[in-house]
């Protein structure tokens, strides 16, 4: 049996256009897909930006954004990115600058 999955995806770039731009690739692959699709268990989009104060944050120079899921299984993920591909290119997005996959080893709080 197949464990869950973490997927962190970053795309480099201006955020607010990437946000927008992924949001309409996500919705485009929601609609083909027909109803029959494993959704994530989890999926954030979040935007990085640069910090213009000072403090700790302030070496952040890099900005864009960073999907998060958590997938039942790699499958799940595997079948998701694989079509997608097509939907981003749609909306004039590259693939990921970044891809990461990790194992989840406690999902949940409790």
């Amino acid at each position: 049996m197949s464990e869950p999955i973490a997927v962190i995806v970053r795309f480099d770039g201006d955020p607010d256009d990437l946000s927008e731009r992924f949001e309409r690739a996500r919705r485009l692959w929601i609609e083909a897909q027909d109803g029959d699709y494993s959704r994530p268990l989890f999926y954030a989009a979040c935007k990085r930006r640069e910090h213009p104060r000072g403090g700790p944050r302030a070496r952040q120079t890099e900005t864009g954004i960073v999907v998060v899921t958590v997938w039942e299984t790699e499958a799940a993920h595997n079948a998701f990115l694989h079509r997608l591909r097509p939907h981003l290119d749609a909306v004039g997005m590259a693939m990921p600058d970044r891809l990461e996959h990790l194992p989840i080893g406690q999902l949940g709080w409790d």
